[in-house]
């Protein structure tokens, strides 16, 4: 049992078990602290996570969540051995899909009107946008330029006042305030354009359509707010959220991520959570008000031991994060009791999905969504709540407070985990700043393995800054292990195949013995690692130590190594690989083939795999043949080999690695990641070379600076007319002797002078032998 002593922090009580435990201690932040992980009912875990609200692409922010706790999950069941029952949902109805499938559908609408005229279009525009910039700006604009902005001339000269969007007030007002700036600037000058071209009669209609797309930002906000409550088909908010749900799952397939075992949909959800708003009414901890029903904080928290804000208490009355959680459709109710409550059911005004309810057509509240479907699935009380840490509060701790007012219990969760944030360029990455990084973009640069590499290398409920530094860090690391899974391999591939029998030798040695250490200390290391609140780094790094060894102990050469051995580390580091995500492959060593095929595919794939390296080698075959009946001398021949080695096979995934003893070494290989290495190292090259580029060209406009300036002769530099404004007198080489009025010039300054004169000659010398080269 644990409990603080604290009125400002809630109980917390540890679960007992006469289940045999694991050791696991997991970071709790109900307790914000390290504690036993104890599963309720023997070895089985529940396990529910917050999944996305489907409306737009999802990004890298996602790709930190999922990941993270695909890891933590991976471990827990395919590591400690837990049997877990994984809940996921989707959030498809809330007011983020709701406006952004009416601003799409409005605007497709818009766009298709053929009836609009390009002076329409241009008019419909130049209002949105004024509309857009005096609601985002409203205090600049008045405090800068003392009136609404109504002309072009207006937007210039506020663009001016904030210094073109770069003035620190400006820009630390609001983080979305650099947003909102991008977008009525790139609504300006495409406007601009289109005025233009209306003004001269040359408008098109493909104009109007680059003119409404680049302006969306601002134009369907204007749509949505003069005809969304037109927008009356459910199909339209049920079809963006099936399509960016497939998407989602795309995404994660692509990332590895193992599906939940159930998926939950708010949607089909419905009538269980009227259910569940009912009983909380009942239960005295909410009330209905003109057909919506607000959760009651003041009649919850203190009550019967209940608290509220238990994930973060010093959050409670926030009002910035109380709106958020609301929504941005939902309008600040007169007669709610507090600021603080909450909306469990939401009548739906017109533009809305709506269902039936005793307190009339409406939809579900956005917290209460999670606390339901949790519910129904896991029951009245789960091991393991998951989620990014944005979410904490209100989303996190309003489900705690509305499951708990349900069933009138006090834990209704055990466990709480939140990711850290993902930061980029210094700030949380977020649809809602438009500064994400969408997860094909990324896998467009990066592959899956460097991505899930990146997040194993950080603790897992810090901060993670994406980056081109962090990324490198990753992709070094990745290709190492991937290295050693292609030369270890290769070489027991190699063994297996030229194996002979005992030559009566001990072979196993101290070398061998060191190595079996190793690889026990690395064990130990990864387990104490896992166990201490999933510390992947630390496990990695206990990897990477063991990577190493075994790759020092194979520099003894083919012929004094124990392949057994080795083979016992490479099974291992495969198998930790595996368990973290990092291979989809579930017995190869290494990352595995995805080559081999159960499916009756058999025949297909093996000469889908075959043709190409036959043809190769047939290719290959030809010309050697050739240059043997033409009498080709041998550098032919070498640079024939060069070919198939450096170009040829790698294509096909086969890398010919020449060893000093004079045998190669075959290896298998991804032939993408082969040519991503080969774009990365080309990009390097050319990214040297131009460096190199850039500094002979400064060093020789530095040359050319120097002899420009060598052009004058030291006996002429004190004898310009600028000169002559400053001294009356000069010795026989030029150098003053007296000031403007007639007065001796101190030794010091003479001294001084005399030394830019040695500088001048020097560098005159230098430019009259230019002249002369």
């Amino acid at each position: 049992m644990m409990s603080s002593n604290s009125s400002n922090r809630p109980v917390w009580n540890q679960p007992e078990s006469t289940y045999p435990q694991t050791g696991l201690k997991v970071f709790n932040s109900l307790t914000k602290s390290k504690v036993p992980f104890v599963p309720r009912e023997g070895n089985n875990v529940s396990w529910y996570g917050c999944g996305p609200t489907v409306y737009d692409a999802a990004h890298m922010g996602h790709a930190c969540s999922y990941v993270t706790f695909d890891i933590i999950r991976r471990i827990m069941e395919d590591y400690i051995g837990y049997d877990m029952s994984v809940v996921m949902n989707i959030t498809d109805v809330d007011d983020k899909v709701i406006l952004r499938a009416r601003q799409k559908y409005l605007l497709k609408q818009y766009q298709d009107d053929a009836s609009l005229s390009p002076e329409q279009v241009v008019g419909d525009v130049t209002a949105a946008f004024n509309e857009y910039v005096n609601k985002h700006f409203k205090d600049f604009v008045e405090s800068r330029i003392g009136k609404k902005v109504a002309t072009s001339e207006d937007w210039k000269e506020f663009v001016a006042a904030v210094d073109q969007g770069k003035d620190a007030a400006f820009v630390a007002s609001d983080e979305k305030t650099p947003m909102h700036y991008n977008a009525a600037s790139t609504a300006f000058w495409a406007l601009s354009v289109a005025r233009l071209h209306v003004s001269e009669g040359k408008a098109r209609p493909d104009e109007m359509l680059t003119l409404t797309n680049s302006a969306e930002d601002v134009l369907s906000p204007w749509l949505d707010r003069q005809h969304g409550a037109e927008v009356t088909d459910q199909r339209i908010f049920r079809d963006l959220a099936a399509f960016w749900e497939k998407d989602f799952f795309e995404d994660m397939d692509a990332l590895n991520v193992r599906r939940p075992h159930v998926l939950t949909r708010v949607s089909e959800f419905v009538d269980d959570i009227v259910r569940f708003v009912q009983r909380i009414i009942d239960n005295g901890y909410a009330y209905e008000v003109d057909g919506s029903v607000y959760f009651d904080v003041g009649a919850f928290d203190g009550k019967n031991d209940h608290f509220y804000a238990k994930l973060e208490p010093n959050s409670k009355g926030n009002s910035r994060l109380l709106a958020d959680g609301e929504g941005s459709l939902t309008k600040e109710e007169l007669n709610k009791r507090s600021l603080s409550d909450f909306a469990l059911w939401k009548m739906s005004k017109p533009g809305e999905p709506r269902w039936p309810s005793p307190w009339g057509e409406g939809r579900p509240g956005w917290h209460i969504e999670c606390s339901v479907m949790a519910s129904e699935i896991l029951g009245a009380q789960i091991d393991v709540h998951v989620g990014g840490i944005d979410l904490a509060f209100p989303h996190h701790d309003n489900e705690l407070c509305q499951s708990e007012a349900h069933f009138e219990n006090h834990q209704w969760v055990n466990y709480f985990m939140h990711a850290g944030h993902l930061n980029i360029e210094g700030l949380k990455m977020s649809k809602s700043l438009k500064n994400f990084i969408t997860i094909k973009e990324a896998l467009n640069k990066y592959s899956s393995r460097q991505i899930r590499t990146l997040f194993l290398l950080s603790q897992w409920n810090k901060p993670l800054f994406f980056d081109a530094k962090s990324m490198e860090e990753a992709i070094v690391i990745e290709k190492s292990l991937s290295n050693f899974f292609a030369n270890t391999t290769a070489l027991l591939r190699e063994f297996r195949l030229r194996q002979s029998e005992s030559d009566a030798c001990r072979h196993t040695l101290a070398p061998e013995l060191d190595l079996l250490e190793a690889l026990k200390d690395a064990k130990s290391q990864v387990h104490s690692a896992l166990l201490d609140s999933f510390d992947t780094p630390t496990a990695m790094r206990a990897i990477q130590e063991i990577v190493s060894r075994t790759n020092t102990y194979l520099q003894r050469g083919r012929d004094n190594i124990d392949l057994q051995i080795v083979q016992t580390v490479v099974e291992y580091v495969s198998r930790i690989m595996r368990m973290f995500g990092m291979s989809n492959e579930s017995s190869a060593l290494g990352w595995g083939s995805s080559a081999a095929s159960s499916d009756g595919q058999g025949a297909a794939d093996r000469e889908s795999i075959l043709l190409p390296v036959a043809r190769v080698l047939s290719d290959f075959r030809d010309v050697v043949r050739e240059l043997a009946l033409s009498g080709g001398d041998k550098q032919a021949l070498l640079k024939l080999c060069d070919k198939i080695r450096d170009s040829d096979l790698p294509e096909l995934g086969v890398i010919i690695d020449d060893h000093g003893d004079g045998r190669a070494l075959v290896k298998i290989a991804d032939p993408e990641e082969i040519q991503r290495d080969r774009e990365r190292q080309e990009a390097e090259i050319a990214q040297r070379l131009l460096t190199k580029q850039l500094q002979a060209q400064k060093a020789e406009e530095k040359r050319q600076g120097r002899l420009a300036k060598g052009k004058q002769s030291p006996e002429e530099m004190f004898r310009t007319p600028e000169m002559l404004e400053l001294y009356s007198a000069w010795d026989e080489h030029g150098i003053p002797t007296k000031d403007k009025a007639g007065e001796e010039l101190t030794k010091n300054k003479v001294k001084k002078l005399a030394k830019e004169y040695d500088a001048q000659k020097k560098l005159h010398e230098k430019y009259l032998e230019s002249l002369n080269a």
